[in-house]
């Protein structure tokens, strides 16, 4: 009921995601053809089906196979290290199944939008300091080849 109660919020927060919802970790992971770029799971992905992968399973084997997608975890274990465990697995956050999980998850969307934009623009800006790193070394070595050949003096 919370996944579908969470896809319906996502769906009116984000009109243009294709949203996709899976009961098992194993589903999740036969639908990567749908090539998804942020996947939110929810810790005890094996609640109804105990011989399912578990949440925090899926999580480590998603990172490992496809390390561009971010993963938000979603749990009602409130316990520190349960969400540390999670984060140091990959996941880009951890959210506490409540009353604000809704609004907790938006925010974490939120700040991947934001990390993901400061990435971007952290690749445009080394590009850009290579662009000029190459360019000054190829006026230096002008530089030095005028300055050889008498061209300058």
């Amino acid at each position: 009921m919370h996944a579908q109660m969470m896809e319906d919020h996502l769906a009116s927060k984000y009109p243009n995601f294709k949203i996709y919802k899976y009961s098992t970790g194993e589903e999740c992971n036969d639908n990567m053809d749908k090539h998804p770029t942020i996947v939110v799971l929810d810790y005890h992905l094996d609640a109804v089906n105990k011989s399912a992968r578990t949440g925090l399973e899926t999580l480590i084997h998603l990172k490992k196979k496809y390390d561009h997608i971010d993963v938000i975890m979603i749990s009602g274990q409130d316990k520190i290290d349960v969400a540390v465990e999670c984060v140091r697995e990959g996941a880009f956050d951890y959210v506490v199944k409540g009353p604000s999980a809704f609004v907790r998850t938006e925010q974490a969307f939120e700040k991947l939008f934001k990390h993901r934009q400061v990435i971007h623009e952290l690749a445009k800006y080394k590009k850009l300091n290579r662009t000029l790193t190459f360019s000054i070394i190829g006026i230096i070595a002008l530089a030095a080849i005028f300055w050889a050949t008498g061209i300058i003096g």
